[in-house]
């Protein structure tokens, strides 16, 4: 499991900024059926919150509340919820929420999670729908990962196989003990969503990798007219090794299980051959957490060869700044001429091919794809001779990029809010995936006005105390950030001074 809230929030840190975010609107469904909430779901500091009392009694369970203690049943198990306790009980059992149980204007709040985990229910909050959907074995919900509502049909569950070259592709689904191969319509629409950055990008078919948690949405005659393809992805470096888990540089902890495929360098490796100071991606399920695959790479110095043995003296690159989808990485080699030469990006992309230019000179590209995001990963030559192998060898400069631009998660005023100020304080939160937020790069826009030059811009966030006072009326604000790569993304959203 990797220690972190439920996948299916929008994870953004506001560092030093009170943060109290509601976000309007927000609809829910129980098993494909709309239920009224009145208030609706919202955003707390980047986490979302769903009111307990409606969505139990929703799911048909019973509430009963005795000063700062809840109580349900969900089948044979006894659930106790406590206002402010970041744990729920099962059976006097802990399980931890991530966030605590809170009560906002007389109304209880629980993260997801609690629905999820302790309730056993499914859950997805869907952003560009504003939409909660919840499924419950509790409620009649089919437990083949299915359920039916106005007229289409939704599959979803843990991705077991992606076949692009059958025809048609197809799109094998888990869920439980059920597995359901599903073909995929030519003009499907694909689509990428990255938990970590809150970023849905268009994507293709191939790009679904085993272990992700997909839905599939389709017409009731089976045709397929879209796929979310949801997965949770991290990178760091490792600081320190434990028992089964290590830490992340950023204080994640990190436990993989029985099923996550290991690769250092490459090759395929056990949990016992990473060590601190390693260089991680690792890639995990957001509806079961479960650490899917890691991907480990670690720099190689270059060995003293013997006189006359195949040696590599050096390896080197282009490079100086992280890359995005469509940049070339050239490396070059230097060692034995007359030899094979190939270089792998860690643990991302192996063998890649080397021609020898000149004697002993050997030069390889590689153009960025779409899809890759990593950082720091260690370059690594290799040079062969029949049967024999030179010592391997790494560029002194690692290598970072990214193809997913950076998500604008929280931010202040709400969308379409009132607010009885006449000098707002305006801001919005980034999340970024392998490449960090370039914080010049942030800008913002009020009424057509570019007020960058008066905001506190950070990697994490962008904040503007207005010096003067605006008119009653609609505001209009534009945030725009790209990452170190070079990758965009801008929102714009309009709020209401009304202050009289």
């Amino acid at each position: 499991m990797i220690v972190r809230s439920i996948a299916f929030v929008l994870l953004a840190a506001l560092a030093s900024v009170p943060a109290l975010a509601q976000a309007p609107g927000i609809s829910i469904s129980i098993n494909g059926t709309a239920v009224s909430m009145n208030p609706p779901p919202r955003f707390v500091s980047g986490v979302l919150l769903v009111p307990v009392r409606k969505t139990i009694e929703a799911l048909g369970l019973s509430f009963l509340r005795q000063g700062n203690r809840i109580t349900t049943q969900a089948g044979s198990k006894n659930v106790l919820l406590v206002v402010g306790s970041r744990t729920a009980q099962i059976d006097g059992q802990d399980v931890a929420l991530g966030t605590p149980v809170v009560e906002i204007d007389n109304v209880l709040y629980a993260p997801l999670r609690f629905f999820t985990d302790v309730l056993g229910a499914q859950a997805q909050y869907d952003k560009k729908k504003n939409a909660v959907a919840i499924s419950s074995q509790l409620v009649g919900k089919s437990a083949a990962g299915m359920v039916s509502s106005g007229g289409k049909i939704e599959r979803f569950g843990s991705v077991a196989a992606v076949d692009v070259l059958s025809d048609p592709p197809t799109l094998t689904l888990g869920y439980n003990a059920t597995i359901k191969t599903i073909p995929i319509s030519r003009n499907a629409i694909i689509e990428m969503q990255d938990v970590n950055a809150n970023v849905v990008t268009p994507g293709e078919l191939g790009d679904v990798r085993p272990g992700d948690f997909a839905r599939v949405e389709m017409k009731k005659n089976g045709s397929v007219e879209r796929v979310v393809d949801a997965f949770g992805s991290r990178t760091g470096r490792i600081a320190a090794v434990a028992g089964n888990q290590f830490v992340l540089d950023d204080g994640h902890v990190i436990s993989p299980g029985r099923t996550t495929e290991i690769a250092l360098n490459g090759k395929a490796a056990s949990f016992g051959d990473l060590v601190a100071g390693d260089v991680v991606g690792i890639r995990y399920n957001v509806e079961s957490n479960e650490v899917r695959e890691i991907l480990a790479s670690r720099g190689v110095a270059a060995a003293p060869a013997a006189a006359g043995a195949l040696a590599i003296a050096s390896v080197d690159t282009n490079i100086d700044r992280p890359l995005r989808a469509g940049d070339v990485v050239e490396v070059t080699l230097h060692g034995t001429p007359a030899a094979s030469a190939s270089f792998d990006i860690g643990s991302y992309v192996t063998s890649l091919t080397m021609s020898e230019r000149t004697p002993g000179v050997y030069v390889g590209r590689y153009a960025i794809p779409r899809g890759a995001n990593f950082d720091e990963v260690p370059i690594i030559g290799h040079l062969t001779q029949g049967n024999a192998a030179a010592p391997d060898a790494s560029a002194p400069r690692t290598l970072s990029a990214s193809s997913t631009p950076p998500g604008i998660g929280d931010f202040a005023p709400d969308e379409n809010a009132a607010v009885n100020t006449s000098r707002p304080a305006i801001y919005a939160t980034f999340a970024a995936d392998a490449v960090p937020v370039n914080p010049s790069s942030a800008l913002m826009w009020v009424n057509g006005r570019d007020v960058s030059s008066e905001c506190v811009r950070t990697a994490q966030y962008i904040q503007y105390f207005p010096s003067y006072a605006y008119p009653d009326g609609p505001v209009r604000v534009t945030v725009r950030v790209a990452d170190r790569a070079g990758n965009t993304s801008s929102k714009s959203w309009t709020f209401t001074i009304r202050t009289h």
